[in-house]
């Protein structure tokens, strides 16, 4: 999925657990994974790495990120890690309509089943083709469709004098 899926059908699936946490930071939250492995892949920053799905993809990662807001009782560290859960539930499920290494699997799981299954992109270019698959079109239509009605449920709510949440 790409940034409108893991947006909008991350909003709905959190949508009972989320009413009260930032949503800012849970938007960033959704993104959170993708923005820490595509730039350390496309970046190089610590060399050559084996995967787009790594580091930010980790429970280990989402779990110190959840450990933290509970003892900090931050509520955007709820709302980044909430954000960071769906977005690796979603990227599974994904994994599901696919043939390839389970890399979202082994990356959420990580170190449990392994290391990170290597996977070669040799541009954004290439990869932003990949992401033309049809599970990954549909989520994208779906995300923007949930995001569309989350606004117009908002504006109805504002116009009508009701709390939006």
């Amino acid at each position: 999925m790409f940034v409108l899926g893991h947006v909008g059908i991350g909003r709905a699936l959190a949508r009972p657990w989320v009413r009260t946490l930032p949503v800012i930071a849970f938007v960033i939250g959704t993104l959170l994974p993708d923005l820490i492995d595509k730039s350390l892949y496309y970046s190089h920053l610590l060399g050559q790495m084996p995967a787009t799905r790594m580091y930010g993809h980790t429970g280990v990662l989402l779990l110190a990120l959840a450990l933290t807001a509970a003892l900090v009782r931050s509520r955007v560290l709820a709302a980044l890690a909430a954000g960071m859960a769906t977005h690796l539930a979603l990227d599974c499920l994904l994994d599901l309509t696919s043939t390839a290494p389970k890399g979202a699997w082994i990356a959420a799981a990580w170190p449990l089943l392994g290391p990170f299954p290597p996977v070669s992109i040799p541009s954004i270019g290439a990869h932003l083709q990949r992401m033309m698959a049809g599970p990954v079109i549909v989520g994208e239509i779906l995300g923007g469709l949930l995001i569309g009605w989350e606004l117009w449920r908002v504006r109805q709510a504002r116009a009508a004098g009701r709390p939006s949440r």
